[in-house]
């Protein structure tokens, strides 16, 4: 009889560790179980800022197509400012001409390049054109 109740006491105890098992099992299943759902809030957020990446992707080139767009009108800006330069030059020759005052176009061209020098000069002195206190 000892013999059978060693054996039962041994099967309690077998019984014992694998309920014990068992239930750490299912608890490694609900920790696996809240890990996958982690993951996938996390996935949703991966997704969401991937697309919030590409909006402002798009953002990004649409500026920078509006900012060659403006160099090219800068750019046609400064060619028809040149050409409305030498037009006032011609005219200024021709008023000059016209009052008596016998003016080569070389001399009106000089005259009016040092007013455009001596107005870079006075802008590029003022303060609003140093960026550092902006």
């Amino acid at each position: 009889m000892k013999n059978i109740e060693e054996i039962l006491q041994k099967l309690l105890a077998e019984q014992d560790f694998l309920k014990e098992m068992q239930g750490r099992i299912v608890e490694n299943y609900d920790i696996m179980i809240q890990n996958q759902q982690q993951n996938a809030n996390n996935h949703e957020v991966v997704v969401h800022n991937q697309s919030t990446i590409i909006r402002n992707q798009e953002i990004i080139v649409n500026n920078q197509i509006n900012i060659v767009r403006n160099q090219k009108q800068i750019v046609q800006n400064q060619v028809q400012l040149e050409a409305i330069l030498q037009t006032q030059v011609h005219l200024l020759n021709l008023v000059k001409k016209l009052v008596g005052e016998n003016e080569s176009l070389e001399v009106t061209q000089e005259f009016v390049g040092n007013v455009v020098e001596a107005k870079r000069e006075s802008i590029n002195s003022k303060p609003f054109n140093n960026p550092t206190p902006l």
